[in-house]
């Protein structure tokens, strides 16, 4: 691997590897620095000025902190074969082509029995195993920003390949639905683009364009995804990256419904179902029923949304979306009753998720409309309130017909007008120029 190649940058990053590594173990056995300076016999400003890499720590030094760790715990050791680095990776490269080809999946035991194995950890190839329990964590759905801000923060790695992987981490390992954090999110990306394209890696550019294409498309800012998507798909195209080259197409296809042009999103959902058989997808399972009942409902074409909500449901769809068609749908229906049964069964799910829960608020709201007993108003400017933080969920049409078939059934038509024109005002509103 080119870290030990013997060139000036091979002693300036072992030098940084070595106080970037005692600051980690150091906070891990929670040793003051001031208490590990006085060990080491050099003064606290010295060893801080080590630990952050304004001044570089040399071997002697190194071994004298490694000692000092093993005395405090004989079951600690480290390992200083440098062959670990080249494994290390090995194994970012691998984790990052599952990432890509969204071939993951049956790949995280091998993963964890890698990152099981402490000699891997403390090692010179240290800062690579976190950033393979960072890929380990977001395939498993957990993980954070803050751990990935403390691997860039290191300093440790400064090529652009591993960077570009650091921040395509940090603008997509959490969900956030707040538009301003999404924002921030798109920074990190066009910081990760940036790199990616030093890189020159082809498939890894596309991957980035990806995110950045879905961000766009959370804050209505679909000129930028669809130009995102555009790119990415040439970059798959052109690296062999065919799920993923998919996984764009339904992303496209999403940016049309938004832009309410039904016809071409269902066009490109429907080609990709036939190709669904031929290049097997993990991401395809349940999306595109997802989608297309999402479509239909857009469009009020209720029987069909429950339809496809239905089979969404049945290849295994935990989308929680899904479920506002499912009762929203036989509601226009008036099939009271059908709408009543999944709103409760929604509203049984222990659901964590930020989404989930704006979305139950939705379900009481419902379940509060049809009962008609008491005026739904306090549970209304709740939902209100949150509808610019949850843009993605598009939950504005439901929302306002509910509250304007209730206040005309109660009679109450000033409050009927006031959220039949807040209905008419979003339908009027044009993404496109978003």
């Amino acid at each position: 691997m080119r870290f030990f190649k013997e060139n000036k940058q091979e002693k300036y990053d072992k030098e940084r590897f070595y106080g970037a590594y005692i600051h980690d173990l150091r906070r891990y056995y929670e040793i003051p620095q001031k208490d590990l300076a006085k060990v080491l016999h050099v003064s606290k400003s010295t060893w801080s000025k080590m630990e952050s890499g304004q001044q570089n720590m040399d071997y002697g030094m190194f071994h004298q902190c490694i000692d000092y760790f093993k005395k405090i715990d004989p079951d600690y050791d480290f390992n200083e074969k440098v062959s670990k680095l080249s494994e290390a990776g090995q194994w970012i490269d691998f984790c990052l082509q599952g990432f890509i080809n969204l071939s993951y999946f049956d790949k995280l035991d091998e993963i964890k029995t890698y990152l099981d194995q402490e000699e891997n950890k403390h090692s010179f190839a240290y800062f690579q195993y976190c950033l393979i329990e960072q890929f380990y964590d977001l395939f498993s759905n957990k993980g954070s920003m803050k751990a990935i801000e403390k691997l860039i923060d290191s300093g440790y790695f400064l090529d652009p390949y591993h960077l570009a992987i650091l921040y395509d981490l940090k603008g997509i390992i959490e969900d956030f639905t707040i538009v301003s954090s999404i924002q921030v999110q798109i920074e990190h990306l066009k910081t990760a683009l940036s790199y990616a394209k030093q890189s020159e890696n082809i498939a890894l550019i596309g991957l980035i364009e990806y995110h950045l294409n879905y961000h766009y498309s959370d804050v209505n800012d679909l000129i930028r995804a669809m130009d995102m998507v555009e790119q990415a798909k040439d970059h798959f195209q052109r690296s062999g990256c065919y799920r993923r080259l998919i996984s764009v197409q339904v992303n496209e296809a999403n940016i049309y419904m938004k832009m309410r042009i039904y016809s071409k999103a269902e066009s490109i959902y429907k080609s990709l179902s036939i190709q669904r058989e031929q290049i097997k997808n993990y991401f395809l399972e349940s999306t595109l029923y997802e989608n297309l009942a999402w479509c239909n409902f857009l469009q009020e074409n209720d029987e069909k949304a429950l339809d496809y909500a239905l089979q969404a449901k049945e290849e295994g769809s935990t989308f929680p979306d899904v479920d506002i068609v499912l009762v929203f749908s036989n509601y226009r229906l008036k099939r009271f009753e059908k709408a009543r049964e999944f709103a409760k069964s929604f509203l049984k799910k222990d659901s964590t998720s930020e989404r989930a829960k704006f979305i139950k608020l939705f379900m009481h709201l419902v379940l509060q409309g049809l009962d008609s007993k008491t005026d739904p108003c306090d549970l209304a400017d709740q939902i209100q309130s949150q509808l610019s933080s949850f843009q993605m969920v598009e939950l504005e049409i439901p929302f306002y017909t509910l509250l304007v078939d209730f206040y005309q059934s109660e009679k109450k038509y000033e409050q009927a007008l006031k959220y039949q024109g807040l209905l008419v005002n979003y339908l009027k509103f044009d993404f496109n120029n978003h």
